[in-house]
């Protein structure tokens, strides 16, 4: 194990959305540098008992749209293994392109439900961070929130507005020790993916204005996600790993 990967040993990690395909890579990478990994899911209960048998870690159900879930994971995790000092979340709303013109007040507010589940969340692991004097919040967002699509304003408004809430909270509680940061994937390479044809046509957009060539894989976004739960200096950042794809800010 490297000199990176030990200075988890001991920390209980906490992943939202932990049985994904992005939330295994990153559960995957977060036990190698040595955390005590729970895997978080709302409905895919085998998925993430499988993955927690796999890197011998923990699944529990967190639901981040009820408070009395949140708490219930919390409880249950601390009794067990103590305060999350790393928690990463993954989690996202999966819903079919809309134009903003065509949206109607019910789907937008089922895009920012997510902002305020993460909020819940990431107010309920604060007071065991800021007791510790240590703690590591990263939260995954997309190019999204700030490269258009059309049909992806609920999206991408979501995630910004998540991403500018995990830069108060780094802002906020630095001087308790905790960090804060975004990972911004764009387009994650998958085999196994099969694409829409709104989708086909932004991955072959995305893929012409790549600096590499290639979109990154899901491990790629994983070692860049285990790289700021690790660094002692890095908060309030959004690291965008899309394979050098241009972003304006």
């Amino acid at each position: 194990m490297t000199t990176a990967a030990a200075r988890l040993d001991g920390r209980t990690v906490l992943v939202v959305g932990g049985a994904g395909r992005l939330g295994s890579a990153i559960c995957r990478d977060l036990r190698a540098r040595g955390g005590r990994v729970i895997v978080g899911y709302r409905t895919s209960r085998e998925a993430a008992d499988r993955l927690a048998s796999e890197i011998d870690g923990t699944a529990v159900r967190i639901d981040t749209a009820d408070d009395a879930s949140i708490e219930e994971a919390f409880a249950t995790i601390e009794t067990a293994h103590g305060t999350v000092g790393v928690l990463v979340d993954t989690a996202h709303i999966a819903s079919e392109p809309r134009r903003v013109a065509d949206q109607g007040r019910a789907f937008l507010e089922v895009h920012l439900a997510a902002v305020q589940g993460y909020a819940a969340t990431v107010r309920r692991a604060l007071p065991g961070m800021q007791a510790a004097g240590w703690g590591r919040i990263v939260y995954v967002s997309g190019a999204l929130m700030s490269r258009p699509h059309p049909g992806f304003g609920a999206y991408g408004a979501a995630k910004s507005a998540a991403t500018t809430l995990t830069r108060y909270v780094a802002l906020e509680e630095g001087r308790a020790g905790i960090t804060a940061n975004i990972v911004a994937p764009g387009r994650v390479l998958d085999p196994a993916d099969h694409l829409d044809p709104v989708q086909e046509e932004l991955s072959e957009l995305l893929l012409s204005r790549t600096a590499l060539g290639a979109f990154p894989t899901a491990p790629d976004v994983a070692a860049v996600v285990g790289m700021l739960t690790v660094s002692p200096q890095l908060t309030g950042q959004t690291v965008w790993v899309t394979g050098g794809e241009p972003i304006t800010a």
